[in-house]
């Protein structure tokens, strides 16, 4: 899972940064997983991964002490909370929601790039089943397409959005904000 959500978007990313154009726009999707699992962790493993001076090196520390910890059964010891719903998968989007604000301010300063994380929602498709509580794909691809079309006077780089709202990177999130 790590493959695909954590490192495939980065190193996505990594390829497609030298194609971008100046004043161009990076959209990650996340989760709202990702805020919860952080609100459900120790107050030290918050401090790390909303640190302002947290880098890639760093994260990529934090993603591979976890996946460590997975294999041992002691993520509760890194500060997690092993109860957590959809643990790995949480953690995934919690790093790419980190990712984006470091992307944020690496390539604002070369590039003037906006980089910004969003949750789709709960969409009814294939992967989840078409979770009857889901909305279509459309709706997710809504919160996306906010992101490209909104003035950037409006939106704060680096951030965390879901149908257009700002969300905190750490906090309960409920379906309605």
């Amino acid at each position: 899972m790590f493959s695909t959500n954590y490192y495939g978007m980065k190193t996505l990313n990594e390829h497609l940064l030298p194609l971008i154009r100046e004043n161009g726009r990076v959209i990650n999707v996340a989760s709202a997983c990702g805020p919860i699992v952080l609100h459900e962790a120790s107050k030290d493993l918050q401090d790390k991964y909303s640190s302002s001076t947290l880098n890639l090196e760093q994260l990529d520390c934090i993603v591979e002490d976890f996946i460590s910890a997975v294999g041992t059964n002691t993520v509760g010891e890194l500060g997690y909370n092993p109860k957590t719903l959809y643990l790995i998968y949480s953690v995934t989007k919690a790093a790419v929601i980190c990712l984006t604000r470091i992307e944020a301010r690496e390539w604002f300063d070369t590039k003037n790039i906006l980089v910004f994380s969003v949750c789709p929602g709960l969409c009814a498709t294939d992967m989840t089943n078409n979770a009857p509580d889901g909305s279509p794909a459309e709706v997710g691809a809504d919160s996306i397409l906010h992101l490209v079309n909104t003035d950037q006077s409006r939106l704060e780089n680096g951030c965390f959005y879901r149908a257009g709202q700002q969300l905190p990177q750490i906090g309960m999130l409920s379906r309605k904000n």
